[in-house]
């Protein structure tokens, strides 16, 4: 069973998500703290981040940063769910960011599953 880390401030759609990838087989482990994310993700050894940039604390993009630069960590697919479309544009644009798929909110079930299975295969 493929897992998925979603790290989401909002712990409704943290839920939710989890509840839709896990009725297709994944295993979901989810995090709605964005503070020291680094230890609980290597615990999970995810194969997908899904990934929100606007949290308190700790933003998307500095949690971001820190996965890529930690060995190990540097090659899981990551997976941006925002309403920020235009700012994660930007971001890329500035080199910021190398996102492997971007996730607009609100989102389809059917957007969130092709996006998944488009980088990790299915579960």
């Amino acid at each position: 069973m493929k897992t998925i880390a979603y790290i989401e401030d909002d712990s409704d759609m943290v839920d939710l998500v989890s509840l839709v990838l896990e009725k297709h087989g994944y295993q979901v482990a989810g995090f709605t703290e964005s503070r020291e994310i680094l230890p609980r993700l290597e615990s999970v050894k995810p194969e997908l981040i899904l990934l929100d940039l606007m949290m308190p604390y700790v933003d998307g993009i500095e949690v971001y940063q820190e996965i890529r630069s930690k060995q190990g960590m540097d090659e899981v697919p990551i997976i941006i769910i925002s309403a920020m479309k235009r700012a994660v544009e930007e971001i890329e644009r500035e080199g910021k960011l190398k996102v492997d798929a971007y996730i607009a909110k609100p989102f389809t079930i059917s957007e969130l599953l092709g996006a998944v299975n488009r980088i990790i295969g299915d579960a």
